[in-house]
């Protein structure tokens, strides 16, 4: 299927919004903006043909709000064609509120595609940001103009569209917050909100600070900019990789992005910065002020207590990590090394027993059967060993199929040998892979720091490798006895 360029669409869009900004009111502005709306509209519908995949529904969403908007204006011209001068309110209003939301949930649902179960850091900074906007919005915009009027459907019509730019910038802090790339259609996506929510502001702005501009119809030059917005977002559905905008980018999600500092400080910064040049004379103006300070520093708190659980979740891991093995869990060479100094330190009664092992026949199944066997072994002797043993006692394993026991509180050398024997045991019952029975054996050498005059760590593991060694060698030569 042939796709447009997706550089071609707002390249399109600027050229017919280029006649709103040279000539605003105009019928040719209107004509121009009414065929490049149409126009990109189509093209979003014909790229989103070639998507597949989740990112489907996603720029579904935004071409729905898309075509909402452009039917909006349709229906504007039609009822003022045909039923006159329509008002403060008309039925397009309601269509073209409608458009935030679909295009606000196609942006949540591409970025739950792109980071699936780690958007709560993102979310929480898009949800700071955008209260310090909201209560700007509010406190600049909306009850400056509720307090000039009475309780209308043309006020609450009003006030709905800075809502619905709050809700733009919300989308756009998600989008910009949450991991992920930020190149190819995410650019344009954040291009085309980042115009619209200029475009809306200005044109909210404009009657308030230039009322004598408002009257000339020069806000209509925003059309321009808006259609322009409208593209980016086309070229976004058209765009070659708009299937792969969804697809999770691990690397970015380590990475701490530097609007995320940049935005938070200037959150943090707006409200008292605000309070201390504005004076808020009006009950409802203080109300809302300390509420948004409130919510702010609720959602900071929140962020900085979830950071400090996922560092010491991190630095928990990663302790975990140097002392223990991988595979079994068991403790490593280095934490038994630990524990046994400490042992040999304290030297309480008979001694810590120190008992070496090496499985029989391990290198066999592995050797026939694959590593996956092998592993499966390991693992398996590592979770008897564990339930063998008392909770002060010591399981490690030290690489390959080599364990070793530091086992405490030991009164004699018969309690040792008992011990020996029930390890001898734990090789007994065979283990079940893939319908096949494996079978393997385990010779155990143990050491106690009695014989030895200057007992350590590493004498007494050696001692107890050799007598290991010697009752591996004796049990291979009376295998081959009993074979002769």
């Amino acid at each position: 299927m042939r796709r447009v360029p997706a550089a071609a669409v707002p390249v399109f869009a600027a050229v017919a919004g280029s006649v709103s900004v040279f000539q605003p009111g105009t019928n040719a502005a209107h004509i121009a903006y009414l065929i490049g709306f149409t126009t990109v509209v189509g093209c979003a519908w014909w790229g989103l043909r070639s998507i597949t995949g989740p990112s489907r529904g996603a720029f579904r969403l935004v071409t729905v709000a898309l075509t909402v908007w452009l039917t909006g204006d349709i229906l504007y011209d039609l009822l003022d064609r045909f039923a006159g001068p329509l008002g403060d309110v008309s039925p397009s209003d309601f269509l073209w509120l409608s458009g935030y939301p679909f295009l606000v949930a196609g942006m949540v649902k591409l970025v739950r595609l792109r980071a699936p179960g780690r958007l709560r850091d993102g979310m929480l900074d898009a949800a700071a940001m955008t209260t310090v906007v909201a209560w700007l919005f509010w406190q600049f915009l909306i009850l400056p103009a509720a307090e000039e009027q009475h309780l209308s459907l043309a006020l609450v019509v009003g006030a709905a569209y800075p809502f619905g730019d709050v809700m733009f910038f919300a989308a756009m802090a998600i989008l910009v917050f949450a991991p992920g790339s930020t190149r190819g259609p995410a650019r344009y996506l954040v291009s085309a909100l980042t115009l619209t929510l200029i475009g809306d502001i200005s044109i909210s702005l404009l009657p308030v600070v230039f009322p004598e501009l408002s009257r000339s119809g020069q806000a209509d030059r925003f059309d321009g900019l808006l259609l322009l917005a409208n593209g980016l977002l086309a070229a976004a559905v058209v765009h070659r990789d708009a299937a792969r905008v969804a697809e999770p980018d691990n690397a970015s999600a380590q990475r701490l992005h530097p609007a995320r500092v940049v935005f938070l400080g200037i959150a943090l910064v707006v409200a008292p910065t605000v309070a201390g040049l504005h004076s808020f004379e009006s009950i409802v103006g203080r109300v809302s002020l300390l509420a948004s300070i409130a919510l702010l520093t609720t959602f900071i708190l929140v962020r900085f207590v979830f950071v400090v659980r996922e560092q010491e979740r991190i630095k928990a891991a990663l302790a975990h990590q140097a002392e223990h093995d991988q595979l079994t869990g068991l403790a490593n060479r280095a934490a038994l090394h630990a524990a046994l100094e400490l042992e040999l330190f304290r030297g309480s009664g008979f001694g810590p027993v120190v008992y070496y092992m090496d499985l029989d026949g391990f290198k066999q199944i592995n050797d026939r059967y694959g590593h996956a066997a092998g592993d499966l072994i390991l693992v398996e002797f590592a979770r008897r060993l564990t339930s063998a043993i008392r909770p002060a006692d010591t399981a490690a394993r030290l690489g390959g199929d080599e364990f070793v026991v530091l086992a405490t509180g030991v009164d004699d050398e018969a309690g040792a040998g008992q011990l020996a024997d029930r390890l001898r045991a734990l090789a007994e019952e065979p283990v079940q892979w893939n319908g096949e029975t494996l079978r393997f054996g385990v010779s155990v050498g143990l050491a106690s720091c009695g014989p030895l005059d200057h007992p350590h760590a590493g004498a007494l593991l050696a001692a107890a490798d050799a007598a290991m060694y010697e009752e591996k060698l004796a049990g291979k030569q009376a295998s081959a006895v009993a074979a002769g």
